[in-house]
């Protein structure tokens, strides 16, 4: 319940932090968020993690007490996540620059606008992950405190 209420106050306050009456069209790129989540699902696929990594979810909602090895598990994963969203975001943030920079026309009369331009997009790169982030903290130090409950006991 807790962390439901997490989850809808920080969707307002990036509401009202990007405005509330401004189009939101300028922070949605399908394109760099599934460059952000796929490699996410993608490590969890491979690690067959992704079990684990929807429990520690049904532990934040209050759905399910998870044991001391299921409750490891899950904190890896959730780790994991973070650590991998982080990882490609800065990546894409990178190749974005790169490829703006390198495709820059030198002789164009609005350079600065094109750039800035490009630089707005690549940023998005660092705005999902940091999301990302944002969402999996609670879940993680939900599950370290579980964690440190279980093996007091």
């Amino acid at each position: 319940m807790f962390y439901m209420i997490y989850l809808l106050l920080i969707f307002i306050y990036i509401i009202c932090g990007i405005g509330v009456g401004r189009n939101l069209s300028s922070f949605i790129d399908v394109i760099t968020l599934a460059y952000t989540v796929l490699p996410c699902i993608l490590v969890l696929s491979c690690t067959r993690s992704l079990r684990s990594f929807g429990s520690a979810f049904s532990f934040a909602l209050g759905q399910k007490t998870p044991d001391l090895s299921q409750s490891r598990d899950a904190l890896r994963s959730v780790k994991m996540t973070g650590i991998t969203a982080a990882l490609f975001g800065s990546l894409c943030f990178m190749i974005g620059m790169v490829n703006s920079i390198s495709h820059l026309d030198l002789s164009a009369a609005d350079l600065g606008a094109y750039f800035l331009r490009d630089l707005s997009v690549a940023m998005l790169s660092l705005f999902y992950p940091a999301l990302i982030c944002i969402i999996l903290l609670p879940v993680y130090f939900l599950l370290k405190k579980h964690i440190a409950k279980l093996e007091d006991i």
